[in-house]
């Protein structure tokens, strides 16, 4: 039987090394004669015991070890690695450790556990549930549900979600679109792109609901061009749930379409602000202008409800709890973003400055 090993594809493990480790063990696990099964994972979140290996005894528990080198591995497989033995760099559980412990994680309940691009993986631990509720009700009724939740974006402005989608809901076009701005271009923010990398069917499976609540049948994620590790695992994410018929012209036999594709920022930083955002989405010089209601005006294209980046679930994936600010958190609306702030702050200052000569600025 093979041993099953989990070991981080996030972007910081794998500066930290992750990669180097993952090879290493393969080569130990080939000359001892161990046969393993590697699955790469979201982070656990614990930067600091990156490359973090887990490694899952003959009970079934995953016994965490880190931060695991190239150079520790000869030396933990020699002190019995893969039987899950005593060794300096043994951490026990994760879920045991002081650190985690105290949290209850909902959005990032299954980052680090299952493999990010498997939808067996998803749907065991709770996945597309929401989605196949929603696929029951019509659209009225799940905004409806969205706007009891007391759900708000989660963008600065806390925008109600329910009203987002109802606007969309209630334009009367023959396209209509849900768009994700994952952008996140604030320095030092990287909770999105964590959970992208981690748990991207979370994001898939929310704008799916979004779309079918909404009437849209085609959905964009807008990434920037420094998440290269978050494109590959959304795009194989995408093609995974496509190919299991969670995307696609008929969705799950229900016979509502929605699909999804990824497009990637250039690194404006402006795109950040959703009407610059979707100025590039259509290929339009880019510019942060006082905004209409995206949901009602557009120039070349139909109604558009754009989400928060991306998604917050219930831990269970359900839709079934409208007293629950988690509940049916699978896509989240917002309104002016910070971006949009800072952008005419800026405006702002160049306005007044350009009213004084050069001769009398502080140099």
């Amino acid at each position: 039987m093979a041993v099953r090993i989990y070991i981080s594809r996030d972007a910081a493990a794998q500066a930290l090394g992750a990669d180097e480790t993952t090879a290493a063990l393969q080569v130990a696990a080939a000359a001892k004669g161990t046969s393993i099964t590697l699955t790469r994972v979201g982070s656990r979140g614990m930067v600091w015991l990156e490359p973090l290996v887990e490694v899952e005894d003959t009970s079934g528990q995953r016994i965490a070890y880190g931060p695991v080198t190239a150079d520790d591995v000869s030396g933990l497989v020699q002190a019995g690695l893969f039987d899950a033995a005593p060794h300096p760099l043994r951490l026990g559980r994760v879920e045991d450790m002081p650190w985690f412990a105290q949290q209850e994680r909902l959005t990032f309940a299954r980052v680090g556990v299952i493999d990010p691009v498997s939808v067996d993986d998803y749907l065991a631990h709770g996945g597309y549930a929401g989605l196949q509720r929603a696929l029951g009700m019509t659209g009225a009724e799940i905004v409806h549900e969205v706007l009891e939740s007391g759900l708000r974006g989660r963008g600065g402005a806390a925008f109600p979600t329910g009203i987002k989608w109802r606007t969309v809901l209630e334009q009367h076009s023959p396209q209509k679109y849900v768009v994700c701005n994952a952008d996140e271009g604030d320095s030092g923010t990287f909770s999105d792109r964590m959970l992208m990398e981690g748990d991207p069917l979370c994001l898939i499976e929310g704008m799916t609901i979004a779309g079918i609540a909404v009437g849209a049948t085609q959905g964009y994620i807008y990434l920037r061009c420094e998440y290269p590790h978050a494109g590959h695992a959304l795009r194989e994410a995408i093609a995974a749930a496509r190919a299991r018929g969670y995307l696609g012209t008929d969705v799950c036999g229900s016979g509502q379409a929605f699909d999804l594709e990824l497009r990637m920022g250039a690194g404006a930083y402006i795109c950040g602000e959703e009407t610059a955002l979707l100025e590039s989405l259509e290929g339009t010089p880019i510019s942060a202008v006082k905004k209409p209601r995206c949901s009602k005006a557009s120039r070349a294209s139909g109604p558009r409800c754009v989400t928060a980046r991306p998604c917050q679930q219930s831990r269970d994936c359900s839709v079934s709890r409208p007293s629950s600010t988690t509940s049916f958190r699978s896509a989240r609306c917002r309104s002016f973003s910070s971006a949009a702030r800072r952008t005419t702050a800026t405006s702002e200052w160049v306005a007044r400055a350009a009213r004084f000569p050069s001769s009398s600025r502080a140099t």
